[in-house]
């Protein structure tokens, strides 16, 4: 009697890499969605203001667009199907990154705001949710750069052979 084994299904790398791809550009709209929450807040009680991460003038709004701009990129690269072409890997990884140290400088230096209110200025959800999807987008992203460089490595080495 024969028996078949079934073969592990093996993804090509370029599979693997337009999947975390897309997952960089859903990272994106999930930021999109944050930015309607509240980022920051001024003063105490019932004098209190609350901004969220779209207010006139507030620094979140380049967070939130670096990391729309991130997922674009990826999701734009990811979906090219002419050889040669789509985004390169290394620009959506560089956008998000940028969008993780920003959201990391305003956390860290939201005291320094202005210098009459400095001391008042308080950190809201959106602000701690919109650095966690920051980061996990910049390692997703991170891990379609990582991935490539490995890949190029093993086609270089398979055309030696």
């Amino acid at each position: 009697m024969e028996t078949r084994r079934a073969r592990p299904v093996q993804d090509s790398p370029g599979d693997r890499e337009r999947m975390l791809s897309l997952a960089g550009g859903v990272l994106g709209l999930v930021m999109f969605l944050l930015g309607f929450l509240r980022w920051l807040n001024v003063g105490d009680g019932s004098d209190q203001l609350e901004y969220s991460g779209y207010a006139f003038q507030m620094p979140t709004t380049a967070v939130i667009g670096f990391s729309i701009a991130a997922g674009l990129a990826a999701v734009l690269g990811a979906t090219e199907r002419r050889p040669g072409r789509g985004v390169a890997s290394a620009v959506p990884a560089a956008l998000a990154g940028t969008s993780l140290l920003l959201a990391l400088g305003i956390l860290l230096g939201k005291g320094s705001i202005a210098p009459d209110i400095g001391s008042d200025v308080g950190v809201e959800i959106g602000l701690v949710l919109g650095l966690l999807t920051a980061l996990l987008q910049t390692a997703v992203l991170g891990m379609v750069l990582a991935s490539r460089n490995v890949d190029l490595d093993r086609e270089r080495d398979d055309e030696l052979r």
